[in-house]
This record gives structure tokens, sequence and C-alpha cells, in this order.
């Protein structure tokens, strides 16, 4: 007759640290904190871009 037997360690399991959900949620608050700062900055851009970005983009236009 053939014994068999299911580990008592739980191999496969994941451990409490292999998430770490408490970094995921600091780098989320580092990302905010950093697009808060240039918000500005990349609306000013946006809303009013300056005249040499224009003509670059008339000129590649044309180019085509």
């Amino acid at each position: 007759m053939t014994k068999t037997s299911t580990s008592q360690n739980n191999v496969n399991l994941p451990t409490p640290n292999m998430f770490q959900p408490g970094t995921d949620i600091e780098s989320d608050a580092e990302i905010d904190l950093f697009y808060d700062q240039i918000k500005g900055k990349l609306d000013r851009l946006a809303q009013d871009p300056q005249d040499e970005t224009i003509n670059r983009i008339l000129a590649y236009s044309r180019s085509l």
C-alpha cells in the first residue's frame, strides 16, 4: 500500500510582504504630488504654445 500526504507548508501561497500595498500607495501619492507641481505649466503650454513651436508644426506640415 502507498502512503500519500500533503505538505504542511503552503509553498505556493502569497506571502504577506509579496505585494507591499504601502509602497504602492506611497508611489501614487508621489505621482499625484509631482503632477500637482507641473499642472499649471502643462496647462499654460497647451493654451499658449510658443511661436517657434507653431512655426515648426507648420513647416513640418508643408513638407508633407
